[in-house]
Order: structure tokens, then sequence, then C-alpha cells
């Protein structure tokens, strides 16, 4: 009955997309993680390593999920307050054990070898069943800051001609009373680049998998 009452709400509040309605929704969940190869980024000839502070900021909005010139709009959770976007760090890790580094860790500087990035869920919502083709949603790059070897703080900005709203076509499908998983990959660092006294957010990201539980 839950399911039910948010998909009608969904559908009845400006979701005009051509995306019928169901009464046995699937749910469709995407999380952001990054590469944990991509751990360095070169700043004057010295190479940073992990600090308790760091942070990589970005926003994530506008999620869509396509079939076709139709689509469904996503959201932060299946709650009720349709909640469009998040601000996530790429940078945050994660010990070995799931608890996240925090800025209160004893260890100033995070050994990355006993360490991982976090993955988080960008987005999760009741979506009807059958096949898509495409998830849409919105990158865009606020700050970067490292600590080690030296403090490093700089806005980002977006490259010229280069959208913040990205595309991913793939074949994805939604199954009633299922979830549907898409597992994003980005590599952080790969994603800055220095442009005169600029730094650019170029992201490197792409879909690593899709399951279905």
């Amino acid at each position: 009955m839950v399911i039910t009452v948010l998909v009608v709400v969904c559908f009845l509040h400006g979701c005009t997309t051509g995306v019928e309605p169901s009464p046995e929704a699937g749910i469709i969940r995407v999380t952001l993680k990054s590469d944990d190869a991509d751990t360095v980024l070169v700043i004057l000839g010295d190479s940073t390593r992990f600090s308790r502070v760091d942070w990589f900021y970005v926003v994530v909005s506008e999620g869509r999920l396509f079939k076709g010139a139709n689509y469904a709009d996503l959201y932060r959770t299946p709650s009720l307050e349709r909640i469009s976007s998040d601000t996530v760090n790429l940078l945050q890790r994660q010990w070995l054990d799931g608890r996240l580094v925090t800025p209160s860790d004893p260890l100033f500087e995070i050994p990355a070898y006993q360490t991982r990035y976090a993955k988080k869920t960008i987005f999760e919502w009741y979506v009807p069943p059958g096949s898509y083709d495409r998830l849409q949603f919105g990158l865009t790059g606020i700050e970067v800051f490292v600590a080690i070897p030296r403090r490093f703080r700089n806005p980002l900005e977006r490259p010229k001609g280069v959208s913040r709203i990205l595309n991913f076509p793939s074949p994805i499908t939604i199954e009633s009373g299922k979830t549907t998983q898409i597992d994003m990959e980005i590599y952080p660092f790969r994603s800055i680049r220095r442009f005169r006294d600029s730094y650019l957010f170029d992201p490197q990201i792409n879909i690593e998998r899709v399951k279905i539980f």
C-alpha cells in the first residue's frame, strides 16, 4: 500500500513525463563511490596523502531514469519530502571495518592501505517496472581541500562547453517489488585538471555495475 501511494503521489504532482504509474513499483537505488586506485593529486611536484579532514565536495541533483523520451524523476530517499539534491564528499573514507573516518579520529594522516573510499547512496526512489535505457543526473564540483603534504584548498569550476548534466546510456530493468541498484564509480583526482589559475572539474565517471535483488 505504501508503494502504491508513493507512486501515485509522484505521478499526480507534476510528473507529466509519459512514464505510466504502476501499483507494483520497484525501487531504483543509485550509489556513488570513488575508485580506490585513484588516491593521489600532485600539487607543485608533491603528492598528496589522506588526512582525516580532507574533502572534495560535489552536488548531485536532478536524477532521472529514461525510457526513450519519457522519464521518471528520482529523489534522494523514498519519502514524501522528495529531496532532489545532496552534497557528497568524494574523499570520504572509511576504515576496513566499515567505520567512517571523522575529523575527531586520533590519526591525522589516514593510511590508504587501512581505509577505502566510502560508498554513498545518491538516489533511491520508486519507479514503475519496465525496461529503461538511460540514467541522467547533474554533478557539480564545489571545492577540494587536502591537508598533506601542504594545505591545498581551491574552488572548482566547470570546463567551458562541459554540461553539469551527465547521461549514462545503459539497459536498466526495474522489477516489481525488487530493488535495482546502479553502482557509479568516479575517479576523483583524475576529474581535476588545472587551467591557468583555475582548477576544473571534468568528472571521469561510469556505471560500474547494475544488479537486482
